[in-house]
């Protein structure tokens, strides 16, 4: 795995999935976070090792119903409480992604505020200010410098010693014994 002293571990992955994308690499990212969907791509899918579950860019729109080039927009609208990210009071997974289609883009949503009715949109104009920051904070960045291109990153055959050791230590009996086998 690549470490950057200083940089998010997001931050990295992005970066690395931007360049799979640059030079048509098909890559899967392995994570249950949704903040991860903005990084998908033609190129780029997750895969959920919870769920057992893969999501390319048509299963994007089916779990959030926008694209994945919307998912910043939908997170900075809706915030986060866990990770700090105000967003728009009130506004959840619907209101977002019904402003999304409407509107297309946050830009778009914050030009329109004036034309948005009711009390979401009174909690809207009132949070104009701090959704650009909101935006800024759900935004992966994709073009850390990294010591190595995805290109310099090479598979190694497993030490399994290591591994077998590893496994045991954190009781992952079903791994061992896979790894027993060969």
């Amino acid at each position: 795995f690549v470490m950057v002293e200083g940089v998010e571990a997001d931050d990295v992955i992005g970066t690395y999935a931007a360049q799979a994308t640059a030079s048509q690499k098909h890559t899967v990212i392995s994570t249950g976070d949704k903040d991860m969907a903005q990084l998908v791509t033609p190129f780029v899918t997750l895969v959920n090792t919870m769920t057992e579950t893969t999501m390319d860019a048509a299963g994007v729109v089916e779990k959030f119903g926008v694209n994945p080039e919307q998912i910043v927009d939908y997170l900075a609208l809706m915030g986060d409480t866990v990770d700090n990210i105000p967003g728009v009071p009130k506004v959840g997974p619907k209101t977002a992604t019904k402003w999304l289609n409407e509107y297309g883009t946050l830009d778009e949503v914050i030009a329109k505020a004036d034309e948005i009715k009711g009390k979401i949109g009174e909690n809207l104009r009132d949070s104009l200010e701090q959704l650009p920051l909101s935006k800024a904070l759900t935004t992966i960045k994709c073009d850390v410098e990294l010591e190595l291109s995805i290109e310099q990153l090479q598979a190694t055959p497993p030490d399994v010693d290591t591994l077998q050791k590893h496994f045991k230590e954190f009781e992952f009996k079903a791994w061992s014994d896979e790894l027993e086998r060969g």
